[in-house]
């Protein structure tokens, strides 16, 4: 009771007074509350719970804008994926068909004798069914589509455009379900289009053409230079009556037709003949370019082996001039006897302070045959500059049989000094 008490004096309630026949409370127990001590339990009190909720009521505040600045955002969203949703024409043309052919179907359970007048009518499922229908072949799943292969295919294009919002709007199906309507697109080769016109496709395509009355048939003609015309319209009203209107127009424009597709023939048929032309030409550019590649590394090759043989037979020569002569007397020298091939067994004597390069030479010289000329001098010739001439042989001992160094001093090989036998083996390449 006292807490309930002191609560209302915190609100400025006035004093409590005590309920007839409660108890006493003590009043020396507990002092009463002055006016300061409330005053500063009420700045606490304010400070505890009013920043909280300031805070809370600003974050809630940011929120709601927030909110209100994205919803704009949210509607753009929105339409963009519709947007794209939209681009999938062939989902839309498939749910186009199936509308249709249920709304012709009701339409022939109203009108039944009205629609019987129609001579060979078909169901319309029948011919214009995405899977096995007889005029399948000639939807386009766009109007895009349709003006792409007019163009390309030098064909008819036919446009039906729909109002579903017309009372009985299936009673309009009825002559593109005709075997006069089939016969004559089978004829013509047409393509063929439909829209509804709630949908933005086919809105975009009625404003272009500025109909005025829903259905709207629309005939289409490729022309010269990739452009296409509108040649015949059929607005609003019984679609039937105007179907010997829209084959006679087909037949008067025929022939341009088959003209203009001649045309753009002859024109692939010279692009064809471009390109093969072009491809004749890089051709045979290949092969002059690789035939004259070929010639100049053959003549590069030529001319190293030239110069090869050159720089050969002046080292050839100039090794021949400073050959060391044969010495007289056997004291101090080395004497050989060396199997040539194509020459036969030689015997020689040898400086045996020279390398055995000497007797490499001696024999590359005797092979080639140029022993046997006179008048040379050791000053007639002079080493090729930085040319290196290379042994096509290597001398060996038969017995031990050991490899001769050419560098190494005839004096330090035992298996032919004093005396020894050496043999000649041509290098075969691995």
């Amino acid at each position: 009771m006292d807490y309930i008490q002191r609560l209302l004096h915190l609100r400025g309630a006035q004093e409590f007074q005590p309920i007839p026949g409660s108890f006493p409370e003590g009043q020396g127990e507990q002092p009463r509350t002055t006016n300061g001590e409330r005053t500063q339990l009420q700045k606490i009190a304010k400070y505890c719970l009013g920043i909280p909720l300031l805070l809370l009521y600003y974050i809630l505040a940011a929120i709601i804008s927030l909110l209100h600045v994205l919803r704009p955002l949210k509607k753009l969203w929105a339409f963009y994926d519709r947007k794209n949703k939209s681009l999938n024409h062939e989902d839309a043309l498939s749910a186009l068909l199936d509308n249709l052919s249920m709304e012709h179907s009701s339409s022939l359970a109203r009108n039944s004798p009205e629609e019987s007048r129609l001579e060979n009518s078909f169901s319309f499922a029948s011919i214009y069914n995405t899977e096995g229908g007889t005029l399948t072949s000639f939807l386009q799943p766009s109007y895009a589509k349709l003006l792409h292969s007019i163009s390309e295919q030098g064909k008819f294009g036919i446009v039906y455009l729909h109002d579903p919002l017309i009372d009985d709007c299936g009673q309009f199906l009825g002559p593109l379900c005709t075997e006069k309507f089939v016969n004559m697109a089978r004829k013509y080769q047409s393509l063929l289009w439909m829209g509804d016109i709630t949908n933005s496709e086919a809105l975009q395509v009625a404003n272009s053409f500025k109909v005025r009355q829903l259905p709207y048939i629309g005939l289409l003609a490729p022309k010269s230079g990739h452009k296409i015309q509108l040649i015949d319209t059929v607005e609003g009203g019984r679609l039937e009556q105007a179907l010997n209107s829209l084959e006679s127009t087909m037949a008067k424009h025929y022939p341009n037709l088959i003209k203009l597709r001649q045309e753009q023939q002859n024109i692939e048929l010279e692009r064809l003949v471009r390109e093969q032309q072009d491809a004749r030409f890089q051709e045979s550019l290949r092969q002059d370019q690789e035939r004259d590649r070929r010639r100049e590394a053959e003549e590069a090759m030529q001319m190293r082996q030239q110069r090869e043989d050159e720089l050969k037979q002046r080292w050839l020569l100039w090794r021949k001039s400073v050959l060391v002569d044969e010495p007289p007397k056997l004291e101090g020298a080395c004497k050989v006897a060396i199997r040539i091939a194509d020459q036969g067994r030689v015997i020689r004597k040898f400086n045996a302070d020279l390398p055995i390069e000497e007797i490499y030479a001696f024999v590359e010289l005797s092979r080639l045959g140029l022993l046997g000329s006179a008048g040379d001098s050791s000053s007639s010739y002079i080493r090729p500059h930085d040319y290196e001439y290379k042994y096509p042989f290597k001398l060996i001992t038969p017995v031990p049989r050991v490899d001769l160094d050419p560098q190494t001093v005839i004096r330090n090989v035992d298996a032919i000094y004093p005396s020894g036998n050496i043999v000649m083996e041509f290098i075969t390449a691995d």
